[in-house]
Order: structure tokens, then sequence, then C-alpha cells
């Protein structure tokens, strides 16, 4: 199963800018959104997940998608799919 990542995030956030780190040491390519300057990203995010808060993984795979909040649990999801 291949999954599709993308992350919702703000600038401003400091538990987005620790995915973003975790995302850089770990040397993921992840598309992200800005929902504070990106009105479209922020109604994905409210459409798909249901709330606005970030940071927010969106995971697809096999024709469905799942929405995964709080940074430390996206850092463990992520984690545990690019090991070995």
């Amino acid at each position: 199963m291949v999954e599709r990542y993308t992350l919702y995030k703000d600038d401003w956030c400091p538990f987005c800018r620790r995915v973003q780190t975790f995302l850089a040491e770990a040397r993921l390519d992840v598309p992200m959104r800005d929902t504070f300057n990106d009105a479209g990203a922020r109604g994905e995010l409210m459409a798909g997940g249901g709330r606005a808060t970030v940071p927010c993984l969106k995971i697809e795979a096999d024709g469905a998608e799942r929405w995964l909040y709080e940074s430390a649990d996206i850092i463990d999801y992520l984690r545990s799919r690019a090991s070995p």
C-alpha cells in the first residue's frame, strides 16, 4: 500500500515547526499547505479533518483519506512508516 501525505500547517505554530524539523532530519519530502495564508487549504482542512487545528497530516491510501492531528502522533506515525 502506497501512502501519500500532505501536512497542513501555519508558520507561527511551534508544533508545526516540530513536525517540519522532523521531516527535514528524516529527509522526508511531504507537501505542505499553509492554512493561515491560504483560505483554500484552511477549507480543505475543515472539510476533511473537521477542525482547523494544525499541524494535521492528511494520509491518502487506497482511495481513502485519514486526518491525523497532534505533532507527536504525526512524527510517530511517519517514523513508523519510514523505518525499514
